[in-house]
C-alpha cells in the first residue's frame, strides 16, 4: 500500500479510538466501584500526541479529541479543550527541556500527567465557581486513577507504536521502507 495512503488512515484510527474509549468511559466505568479504575484513553493520546507529533499537528488533534470530549460530557464547557491543551503544552515544553527517550519515562509523564489533569481540571472548575462541590470526589480518585492509567498505558503506549508503525508516522517505519525499497532496486 502507498505510504501516503497509510498515513491518511492514522488520524481516522485514532479518532476510532477516541470514539470507542468514550464509549467504554460512559458506559462501563461509570458506577461506584468502577469509576476507581475508570482509564481516560484521550489523556493518553494526548500525551503520545505531545511526544509523537508536531506542534501543528498534534495541537490540532489535541483539540479534535477534546472537542469529543466536550461533546460527550456534562461538564463546564470548554473544561477539556482548556485542560487537555494544558497538558499537551505542558509536556511539549517537558520535552524539550528534559528530553524523555525512554519506555518508562512515558509512563512516569502518563501518572504526571493524570494528576496534572484532575487537579487542572479541579483548579478550573473551583474558578468558575463549580469546583466546591467537586474537591471530594476528585480528591478520592486522584491517586487510583494515577495508579490505572500508568499501568494502562504500558499496552496503550505500544499499541500506539504499533498503529504509528503500520501507518508509516512512525520515522523509522519510513526509513525503513526506504532503505527496503532501496535494496530491491538495486536486486533489480
Amino acid at each position: 500500500m502507498n505510504p501516503v495512503m497509510l498515513r491518511s488512515l492514522n488520524t481516522p484510527i485514532l479518532i476510532a479510538i477516541v470514539l470507542v474509549g468514550i464509549g467504554m468511559q460512559t458506559s462501563f466505568f461509570s458506577f461506584y466501584p468502577l469509576n476507581y479504575l475508570q482509564p481516560d484513553l484521550i489523556l493518553f493520546l494526548v500525551i503520545w500526541m505531545s511526544f509523537k507529533r508536531t506542534w501543528l499537528e498534534g495541537g490540532i488533534l489535541t483539540l479534535f479529541f477534546a472537542e469529543i470530549a466536550e461533546i460527550h460530557s456534562t461538564g463546564t464547557r470548554g473544561l477539556y479543550f482548556a485542560t487537555y491543551m494544558g497538558v499537551f503544552m505542558t509536556l511539549k515544553v517537558m520535552n524539550k527541556l528534559l528530553l524523555f527517550q525512554n519506555f518508562q519515562s512515558l509512563i512516569g509523564v502518563t501518572l504526571f500527567s493524570s494528576i496534572f489533569w484532575k487537579l487542572s481540571s479541579l483548579a478550573l472548575l473551583y474558578f468558575l465557581g463549580y469546583g466546591a462541590q467537586q474537591w471530594k470526589h476528585t480528591l478520592s480518585l486522584l491517586l487510583p486513577g494515577a495508579l490505572m492509567q500508568g499501568v494502562l498505558g504500558i499496552w496503550v503506549y505500544r499499541g500506539l507504536s504499533k498503529i504509528d508503525w503500520f501507518t508509516m508516522k512512525d520515522p523509522r517505519a519510513r526509513d525503513a521502507m526506504r532503505d527496503d525499497s532501496i535494496v530491491s532496486e538495486e536486486d533489480f
